[in-house]
């Protein structure tokens, strides 16, 4: 019975994931069902978060192993290479690993709000390591101001001006101004003017600002922020017109199933379905 429940499977498929590699803000997956009845025993598969979803997309199924592991290590390289093209285009100069030297204790009485922390490097996946990454500029949540009871901590990276959400314990500590790189100085000030601008001229949803769109399929997840003392940030579902959000209760939206054809075949469309492991993946640079 307990080796049965850590068996990982793809949503309700029978098919069970046996190798994985996490880079790049996905999940490259290699899963088996020895018991297929069309004898597509083999399948791969990308799997995603995003906050209330869990999507698995390009899927593909066979009947050939070592095809299938072809395909596995082929996703795995062309998503490093997606990441180190990532980082090119930024034209942000490598930056060490910020260490607990080159910043303030962390006091958890202490206020984030307006500050630029380091994240620990231990919690980014291996591929974000690098100072680059760890350096982002607090603007609020429940775990940010001092002595709050929350965890969560929004924020933006410097490096790209990403939307994004720590924990709390995720926070080595406020980097220390004259550890910031030049680099690091000129995007944080362009950041905050950047939130400085007219309220106008953003987007609203009742007292909620729109801070970001995600395409998942043919629906939309927004990113809402609310603004003041204590403002939170939550992720939102929306297939038409938006309206006051008030609760985000966990959502499944599921698209068309894959469909199987012979050989290692595509499988149409993308499935998206509740994380059966109950798991949030509040930014795409976690380790897990």
């Amino acid at each position: 019975m307990s080796e049965q429940k850590e068996k990982r499977m793809v949503a309700d498929t029978g098919y069970e994931v046996k190798q994985s590699m996490r880079i790049g803000g996905k999940e490259i997956l290699l899963a088996e069902n020895m018991k297929a009845e069309d004898g597509q025993c083999y399948l791969v598969a990308t799997y995603r978060e995003q906050g209330i979803m869990a999507e698995y997309a390009n899927a593909v199924s066979g009947d050939d192993y070592l095809e299938a592991m072809q395909e596995f290590c082929g996703r795995i390289a062309s998503e490093a290479q997606a990441v180190r093209a990532e980082q090119d285009k930024l034209n942000v100069p490598p930056t060490p690993i910020i260490t607990k030297d080159q910043c303030h204790p962390h006091d958890y009485g202490q206020d984030l709000v307006d500050k630029v922390v380091a994240i620990k490097a231990e919690i980014l996946s291996p591929e974000y390591r690098c100072g680059n990454v760890q350096l982002v500029y607090v603007t609020g949540g429940n775990g940010a101001h001092g002595g709050a009871r929350g965890n969560a901590v929004f924020c933006h990276h410097l490096n790209n001006g990403e939307h994004t959400r720590f924990e709390r314990r995720d926070v080595l500590g406020v980097v220390r101004s004259e550890s910031l790189p030049h680099w690091a100085k000129e995007n944080l000030a362009k950041l905050r003017s950047d939130m400085e601008k007219p309220l106008q001229t953003k987007e609203f949803a009742g007292r909620y600002e729109i801070i970001e769109r995600i395409e998942v399929g043919q629906k939309v997840l927004y990113s809402l922020m609310a603004h003041g003392r204590g403002a939170k940030t939550a992720r939102v579902l929306i297939t038409g017109t938006i309206s006051v959000i008030t609760t985000m209760p966990k959502r499944i939206c599921a698209s068309v199933p894959p469909q199987s054809s012979s050989a290692l075949s595509a499988r149409s469309g993308a499935r998206t379905v509740r994380d059966e492991g109950g798991r949030s993946e509040p930014t795409r640079h976690r380790s897990h």
